[in-house]
């Protein structure tokens, strides 16, 4: 801090950057020498600031705080129609604030919250992207961007963002919902009972203990089972495949294999898992009902009425095949 020449009574302030840039203020600021900066508010700020270039036009921070008490009755203006979810006036009032300070931070995320509102949601991630850097740290920033993404239909990059918003505001209940309802949150079974976890951690994690297991075809096979019974088709899928790459007569495994595959919703590869078991147990009637319910995702009627017509004959009570037979879903 040091006294500005010719005017003895203020004080000039350095900022922190980053926070300066946050509150949308410059790097320095006015305070009058017998206040105390620490408690001073961003309001008093404005109003010494110009004071501060009133009373010293011609010093170097004069500009700088100039704009700052300019720009206050419009960032005033725009809390207020945000407040009243008026989105053209705040939109109005924001313009109006970046005609005096292009660099106001603050006020491009309310402009992106006002365009978001507005149905504009490509023009409201523009304003977040300038301001990215800025609010890379703040939860709140990644909660409105996830948001955003939301709408423009970029379900992953909403994924992402509202992690890393949780990851500033643990638990934060309306991200959480937010991941829940995008699929992000998966229920395992635990020690205690049921457990919402993050989808990604979890096959992380699971990945890391097949990785671990490469070699031990019962613990594979038994995790493939374990997977698809809570839910984890993918994941299944991945264990029955390493399990089979060990020992691939275990039959079993192979129906685990087409039966996550189908529940994955990748029907081509559960049509491929469904032949190969079928070709090595041309009995197994089940073999022919995922054969069949495959053959349906991928719509192949023809084959798919084939193999549930062969899948009866071998058991006149499989479920799926005659569902098929009858034109309903699998």
């Amino acid at each position: 801090m040091a006294y500005p020449p010719g005017v003895p009574d203020w004080l000039i302030v350095d900022l922190d950057p980053a926070a300066a840039r946050r509150a949308g203020l410059p790097e320095r600021v006015a305070v009058p020498a017998d206040a105390d900066p620490a408690r001073a508010t961003p309001l008093e700020l404005a109003a010494w600031a110009g004071a501060f270039a009133e009373a010293d036009p011609e010093h170097p921070d004069a500009p700088d705080l100039r704009r700052l008490a300019a720009k206050q009755a419009p960032r005033a203006r725009v809390e207020q129609a945000l407040a009243a979810r008026d989105w053209e006036a705040a939109l109005g009032a924001a313009d109006d604030v970046l005609a005096i300070d292009p660099e106001d931070t603050p006020v491009r995320l309310n402009r992106a919250v006002a365009l978001r509102e507005a149905g504009e949601p490509a023009a409201a991630l523009a304003e977040l992207d300038r301001v990215a850097a800025a609010f890379a740290d703040v939860p709140l920033y990644h909660r409105n961007r996830g948001r955003i993404l939301e709408d423009l239909g970029d379900a992953d990059g909403a994924i992402a963002a509202y992690r890393a918003a949780l990851d500033g505001a643990p638990g934060d209940p309306a991200v959480v919902d937010r991941l829940r309802a995008l699929g992000a949150l998966t229920t395992v079974a635990g020690p205690e009972g049921p457990v919402e976890v993050d989808r990604a951690a979890l096959a992380d994690l699971v990945r890391r203990d097949l990785a671990a297991h490469g070699d031990d075809h019962a613990h594979l096979a038994g995790a493939a089972r374990a997977l698809l019974a809570e839910g984890q088709p993918d994941l299944a899928a991945t264990a029955a495949a390493l399990a089979l790459a060990l020992d691939d007569a275990d039959e079993a495994t192979r129906l685990v294999l087409a039966e996550a595959l189908i529940a994955a919703d990748r029907p081509g590869e559960a049509r491929a898992a469904a032949e190969r078991h079928v070709a090595a147990e041309p009995a197994s009637a089940l073999g022919h009902e995922l054969l069949a319910a495959a053959c349906a995702g991928a719509g192949d009627a023809a084959a798919a009425r084939d193999a549930a017509r062969r899948a009866l004959e071998l058991d006149p009570a499989a479920p799926r095949a005659a569902r098929i037979l009858a034109g309903d879903p699998p």
